[in-house]
């Protein structure tokens, strides 16, 4: 019983599997505010798994993809989040504009 259980353990390339699986999806979606990032964070986890069972091909695939992810996910969902606020502030200032009585001008 400790032999079959000692083969899989060592022959086991699940984790790394998935590690690089939800790699290749977090530079997919990396895109997509946040998304990218928490697919990242998700693929290192199961990486760092496989790499403690044993270091392999497949752990260092998932790992790299995972904080490549990380990285561009992050400056992505920045650039996006002050996208947004920057939008909002113009938005406001164009309503503003039209409540004090500036007419469609003000909207140029």
């Amino acid at each position: 019983m400790k032999e079959e259980s000692g083969e899989k353990k060592h022959g086991d390339n699940s984790c790394g599997v998935v590690g690089v699986v939800f790699g290749i999806l977090s530079l997919v979606f990396v895109i997509v505010p946040f998304a990218g990032v928490i697919l990242g964070v998700i693929g290192i986890i199961f990486s760092y798994k496989q790499k403690k069972v044993m270091a392999n091909k497949w752990a260092k695939a998932g790992l790299w993809m995972g904080w490549i992810a990380i990285i561009l996910g992050t400056i992505w969902s920045i650039v996006y989040v002050k996208g947004v606020i920057e939008f909002m502030e113009q938005y406001q200032e164009q309503l503003r504009a039209l409540q004090q009585g500036g007419g469609a001008g003000a909207l140029a």
